[in-house]
């Protein structure tokens, strides 16, 4: 029997282990019964072994007499044993002697090891691996001088296969499978290789690995994960017993006889799972896994369920089916019928991964539901306003939520059947706002006609005295109009700098933002002119920054000098800044001019374009917006937004062509139509002070089609928001302006916001308010909260976690309102839902609710808990009497 020949890699090894003792070493002996058959020099990075083999001790004399470059070594390999050399020779060789080929020594000495784990050193082929696999650089120590299996698996997992753990667990076996080389390097793989490994694997990862590998081995990369996604969907417990062909396809293409049991899919689900949400980075990667896993599922003839998949594109598609299906389901049902399938479908919705990265289809999930609820609701939906005021108030609280739901359905979907059933509820609705519109549309006829003196609205030719001026006396101000902005406008954009740091301000003696209303007809050339101007003008740019700069009231409160100025759509961008003037950044920081107005045409420009494009207006969408916050905040300016009108947008409108007027009014004269109101007025404008036939409804228009009209009398067009933001500290008078939502905008009845008491008696001050005229009496009653929030409220313990929390701690009063809302629902609300029982900001409960938990919280025992994915607070009644020792 021939003797085994030396490799290279055991050369290379000893080479290395005897310079680790003695690194200037020039000559190696080693001792072989086997002949070295390999090339003569062998190069390894900047170093190169010249490899003699040599029988007789002359041979070896010639091959050490041979003149050696620098960064070569000479190694000699023989059978020759150390007795057959004389001094001479030996003393030539490093450590003097010949050095056997014992590859478990070598390893150790390559390690520094004084011990190797038994159970790698009984496998002479792990030795013999750990050799050629050999870095370069070399191995790094092993600790404590033993060389243990886990290190041992490490090189060999790594460097055979590129698994970069000794053991890796289900989650990181899977992401290698997912590499293109994981299949081709296990493929190519010797059996004696594959076969420990895999048994090594089972203990690191458990039994899911052979079953898992065999994937490897014979599908394409991906298919083990693929492959774990539809176990989940496969054998998903709501299925059993109707799929047995099905999985049957499946085990025979992918398991062969060995099938695997229930805890294993169970876990390979999981971890396919975990693998595909939190370590793929690659995005196309990672959906190309996910349609795999759908592909299989298809082709098994069980893609109909893919639903029950949180990941399956395909799946996905199929929840907003069942939704689209379920909405139908209530637009045919009594308007009062239960929800509770709907709002199901709607959360498996929810629940799935894509409605992460589709914001704006499930914000539009979510707006549909609000629709149903707010028909379920409502108990009478034919209007029965008394007042202008009363109508105006009902488009603030319900109406322009209802316009910003509603609307945000025009784009539809890509699901053909959920497209067409937003298209019923959005026309359903419409009807409504149309009798919502025309009635109101009378009520500005005959208010107008009477010329009757303004409540609880501002006319836009005031808003500057009345409502401007008096805050310009105690602050400096920056007002944007955003022309054209209507109310359903505002609550999105009010949304958005909810997440901002600017809040939405009103004074302290008021209940809700104040109202604007726009002229007759509600166009940009009559109402933004007025609104500028303080008196009832039509005009243009020019005309605006004269009598704006003019502006009797704003004068009295500017100082001598500094008049108030104004900046359009021209003057805002220019050559020098991409996003804002210079002179308007300069305008806005000079402390000596109290008041800078600009008119931003974001909004108005939308209507003009002739597509259809689904706008979600936040700040960033008004390109100028964070420019000009950014700039008022730095200069401690109160920001006052204003609109001049608001406007509808086009969804199925038909038009009419008429003499004269403009996109929704028109000179009186003529056939009257179906939506017309004839009005006349001293606010009436643009016809030579003649009454005027403006639309009050949104389905008609005068001329071409647009993305959006204006110049009606509907409360969109009419009704204007005013609001006061601060981008830092509440001024004295002010607070934050309460969340406005109306009860159907979340799921289940809102409660009721519980009154705080005063605690000032009327002799006590108060602080100075900007708006001292406005002042009204507060409400200061408050009922009875249930008996185990009073018991909690003196309990002593619950005074020293009060002591403990700092000096934020809210008081008793704002624990109770907390306690009290959360209880009344059942221990469960929303962020929003609790800020708006609360009459506070959602942006401001962050904190509160982070110190009302640091009291609550004792022991570390979760009794009131936040979840930030779901947007949800939940309090723990009784963990909370028990942790407080208070009554069951």
């Amino acid at each position: 029997m021939t003797a085994a020949a030396p490799t290279i890699s055991q050369i290379k090894a000893q080479v290395a282990a005897i310079r680790r003792k003695v690194p200037e070493a020039k000559a190696v002996g080693i001792h072989a019964v086997g002949r070295w058959a390999g090339q003569r020099e062998y190069k390894d990075g900047g170093e190169t072994l010249l490899i003699e083999q040599c029988d007789s001790p002359l041979a070896i004399r010639i091959a050490l007499r041979k003149p050696a470059p620098s960064g070569t070594t000479i190694v000699v390999v023989t059978s020759l044993d150390d007795r057959d050399l004389d001094d001479d020779i030996r003393l030539r060789f490093a450590k003097r002697r010949l050095h056997p080929i014992d590859n478990w020594q070598i390893v150790k000495s390559l390690f520094q090891a004084h011990a190797i784990d038994p159970r790698v050193s009984r496998h002479t082929w792990i030795a013999e691996e750990l050799l050629r696999l050999m870095p370069a650089e070399g191995y790094a120590p092993a600790a404590g001088g033993f060389l243990d299996a886990d290190r041992v698996w490490s090189v060999l997992l790594r460097g055979n296969f590129g698994l970069t753990s000794g053991r890796p667990d289900l989650v990181d076996l899977l992401r290698w499978s997912v590499s293109p080389e994981a299949s081709k390097r296990w493929s190519g793989a010797n059996t004696v290789l594959k076969d420990a490994s895999s048994q090594w694997l089972i203990q690191s990862a458990g039994h899911v690995a052979p079953f898992i590998l065999r994937v490897v081995d014979a599908h394409p990369p991906g298919d083990a994960v693929a492959v774990g996604l539809a176990l989940g969907t496969l054998y998903a417990e709501v299925l059993s017993g109707k799929v047995e062909r099905a999985t049957g396809k499946l085990e025979e293409r992918f398991f062969g006889n060995v099938v695997p049991e229930a805890p294993v899919r169970t876990r390979w689900h999981a971890a396919a799972t975990e693998v595909l949400r939190l370590h793929l980075a690659d995005r196309r990667l990672r959906k190309a896994v996910i349609e795999r896993a759908d592909q299989i599922l298809r082709d098994i003839g069980a893609l109909e369920y893919a639903h029950l998949c949180d990941l399956s594109p395909a799946g996905f598609d199929q929840r907003l089916r069942d939704f689209a299906g379920e909405l139908v389901r209530c637009l045919n049902a009594d308007p009062s019928s239960n929800l509770d399938r709907i709002t199901q479908a709607r959360a498996s919705v929810v629940r799935h991964d894509l409605a992460q990265v589709e914001p704006r289809r499930l914000d539009r999930v979510e707006m549909a539901l609000r629709l149903l609820r707010w028909r379920s609701q409502s108990a009478e939906l034919s209007p029965r306003w008394t007042s202008l005021a009363e109508a105006a108030r009902y488009h603030e609280s319900t109406g322009s939520f209802l316009d910003w739901a509603r609307l945000a359905l025009r784009a539809g979907d890509p699901i053909r059947e959920l497209s067409e059933a937003y298209g019923t509820l959005l026309a359903t609705v419409t009807d409504f706002r149309d009798k919502h519109a025309l009635a109101f549309g009378k009520l500005v006829r005959d208010w107008t006609a009477a010329d009757s003196s303004p409540t609880d609205v501002i006319p836009v030719e005031d808003i500057l005295s009345k409502f401007v001026a008096p805050i310009a006396a105690r602050s400096s101000l920056l007002i944007v109009v955003l022309d054209g902005m209507s109310f359903a406008v505002w609550r999105e954009l009010q949304a958005d700098l909810a997440e901002s740091d600017w809040t939405v301000i009103i004074p302290e003696s008021c209940a809700t933002c104040t109202l604007g209303l726009a002229t007759i007809p509600s166009v940009t050339e009559a109402s933004r002119t007025s609104l500028l101007c303080g008196e009832h003008r039509t005009g243009h740019a020019t005309d605006e920054r004269a009598g704006f700069e003019a502006h009797p009231a704003l004068l009295e409160v500017c100082r001598s000098g500094a008049s108030p100025r104004l900046f359009h759509k021209a003057a805002l961008a220019q050559s020098d800044d991409a996003v804002l003037a210079s002179d308007v950044r300069d305008a806005i920081g000079a402390t000596d001019s109290r008041i800078v107005g600009v008119v931003v045409n974001a909004i108005d420009d939308h209507l003009f374009k002739g597509e259809q494009i689904d706008v979600h207006w936040t700040r960033e969408q008004i390109k100028v917006l964070p420019a000009l916050l950014h700039e008022a905040r730095d200069a401690g300016r109160l920001v006052v937004l204003l609109s001049d009108h608001g406007h509808v947008l086009d969804h199925g409108s038909v038009g009419t062509r008429v003499d004269g007027g403009g996109e929704r009014w028109r000179p009186e004269g003529g056939q009257s139509r179906e939506g017309e109101i004839t009005i006349s007025g001293r606010r009436v404008l643009m016809a030579e002070k003649g009454p005027v036939i403006a639309l009050a409804i949104e389905r008609a228009r005068y001329g071409s089609k647009r993305n959006g009209y204006h110049g009606g009398v509907t409360p969109q067009e009419m009704i204007v928001p005013i609001a006061v933001l601060s981008g830092g500290k509440v001024p004295p008078g002010w607070t934050d302006a309460p969340v406005e939502t109306p009860e159907w905008w979340y799921a289940g009845p809102a409660s009721a916001p519980v009154a705080e008491p005063s605690s000032l008696s009327e002799s006590q001050a108060t602080p100075e308010l900007l708006f001292p005229e406005m002042r009204v009496p507060v409400d200061t009653g408050v009922s009875a909260a249930p008996a185990w929030i009073s018991e909690l409220l003196a309990c002593s313990l619950f005074g020293e976690q009060k002591a403990l929390a700092g000096r934020t701690v809210p008081s008793d009063k704002l624990f109770t309102k907390v306690l009290w809302a959360l209880d009344d629902r059942g221990g469960r609300m929303t962020t929003s839902a609790l800020a708006r029982s609360l009459g506070r900001s959602t942006q401001r409960m962050s904190g509160l609710l982070a110190v009302v938990q640091r009291v609550l919280n004792l022991d570390g025992y979760a009794v009131l808990t936040r979840d930030d994915t779901s947007d949800t607070v939940e309090l723990n009644v009784p963990l909370a009497k028990q942790q407080f020792g208070l009554k069951k």
